[in-house]
């Protein structure tokens, strides 16, 4: 059906119980990404990006507009369709389920120990504020590249665990080996601290759009799939628990905020232990939803949104709330890095006014100058201020015809304009105008200004 249906399969998985495709209902195709998970024994299907599920009827329903009774008497009408067949018992071992908690915590806490971590992924730790302490204290590693030592390490391990039933180890022409491409190691962890799964933040960077990938052997020799944990970082007796998405995020911020309790989904749809989660903090009172800042422009993340919403409110006694901050840092831990830096300064950027010039920013550009990188507009703060004109510097016009035509205008008691955009004092949007307004022997303008102190480079 996923066939007829033209869905994009993604050929490594066609021989698995679950066939993974590009999911055509949020539109989330292209080179490796496949969210939506085809499952051939139960003949059902779902999105993990936007949760759109169903089975092979109601899949072709969806996709060509109809109701499930107007898609299943068309499909018995359809002559060179037959009826699901009996599969054929596969030849590989039924996948399992992974070990204990304590087993593998013992393993990947024993793994983490025979590993270092590489200068550069400490670097980027200490970047984004992590002090050397912390970093040791959370055992973030460097995943080796090379086989052969992925192969030394498991062997090692083995000799001392069973690695029967703990993701990520498999057997390979009859030794232990660790599947997974080189990248930083996030342990995941429970309220108790111990290492539930661990996530790889792969090197690879031309694939941005997946960087985490948790450790897993599924498909592979005695391989176990890895599953999607709720991590918890910071005082498990606070009062007030942040949610956000991405363990090393909720680190960082759980650090930057005093050991603030963060749980962490691995993505905004995979909430399935939240609940739980929630439930085993006994002094719990408040949970505050902090999604990255997003969730303003993509609908996926609102979608997410909603059912996160929607588990938590349903928790008795607890008080729920949305954390929102400026447009300019994407991730609460990008904010409170900003925040606690500003401080410093005397300076506070709780002010949510950049948001909204952010977003008018960006659909001027996008419209104005579709072939321009707009990079630049979230890369600063904004603010919106009246200015005397000696301030500003602007180049001569593009258009002379169109400055007259705004000078006109001006003559004519026609000044409400937008707001001219600038940046370090240069006008990058509005030189017609700003022709116009000098000619006129204006003093003063309103414009859209950088706070270039945020981020000094990209300013």
């Amino acid at each position: 059906m996923a066939r007829k249906c033209g869905l994009v399969l993604n050929d490594r998985t066609l021989e698995r119980e679950e066939v993974e495709a590009s999911c055509p209902f949020c539109g989330d195709n292209g080179p490796g990404k496949h969210h939506l998970f085809l499952n051939t024994t139960r003949n059902i299907f779902r999105c993990v990006l936007c949760g759109e599920k169903g089975n092979s009827v109601s899949l072709y329903a969806k996709m060509e507009g109809l109701s499930n009774r107007q898609a299943f008497r068309a499909l018995s009408e359809d002559s060179v369709l037959y009826r699901f067949p009996q599969q054929p018992l596969s030849q590989k071992p039924a996948e399992r389920e992974p070990s204990s908690l304590a087993v593998r915590h013992d393993v990947y806490y024993d793994m983490l120990m025979h590993l270092e971590l590489s200068p550069k992924h400490r670097a980027d730790l200490l970047a984004r504020g992590l002090s050397e302490e912390r970093i040791e204290q959370n055992m973030y590693r460097t995943l080796p590249a090379s086989g052969s030592a992925r192969r030394l390490l498991a062997g090692i391990l083995s000799d001392f665990h069973d690695l029967e039933g703990v993701p990520g180890f498999y057997v390979d022409r009859g030794y232990w080996d660790i599947r997974g491409h080189s990248g930083l190691l996030v342990p995941c962890r429970d309220r108790n601290g111990s290492i539930q799964g661990l996530q790889i933040r792969l090197d690879d960077e031309t694939k941005p759009d997946r960087k985490y990938r948790w450790l897993s052997s599924r498909g592979m020799a005695h391989g176990t799939r890895g599953h999607s944990y709720i991590h918890v970082a910071g005082n498990i007796h606070a009062k007030t628990a942040y949610l956000t998405e991405g363990g090393l995020k909720g680190d960082v911020a759980s650090f930057l905020d005093h050991d603030a309790l963060f749980l962490c989904f691995a993505g905004v749809t995979a909430i399935a232990g939240l609940k739980d989660a929630l439930q085993s903090m006994e002094d719990l009172e408040e949970v505050v939803v902090a999604l990255d800042m997003d969730k303003l422009v993509n609908w996926r993340v609102r979608n997410a949104l909603g059912k996160i919403m929607e588990t938590v409110q349903g928790l008795p006694g607890l008080r729920v709330r949305m954390m929102n901050w400026n447009m300019t840092f994407k991730g609460v831990d990008d904010f409170y890095k900003a925040r606690n830096e500003a401080a410093s300064k005397g300076v506070n950027i709780l002010d949510m006014t950049s948001n909204f010039i952010t977003m008018r920013l960006e659909n001027l550009w996008k419209q104005e100058y579709p072939e321009q990188d707009r990079g630049f507009i979230r890369a600063c703060e904004w603010e919106e201020l009246t200015v005397p004109m000696d301030q500003l510097n602007a180049g001569e016009p593009a258009d002379m015809e169109k400055a007259r035509h705004y000078l006109k205008l001006l003559q004519a008691g026609e000044a409400g304009f937008p707001p001219l955009v600038s940046v370090n004092g240069m006008v990058i949007d509005g030189l017609h105008r700003f022709w116009a307004y000098r000619q006129m022997g204006f003093r003063e303008v309103a414009i859209y200004q950088n706070k270039p102190w945020v981020m000094p480079a990209a300013a």
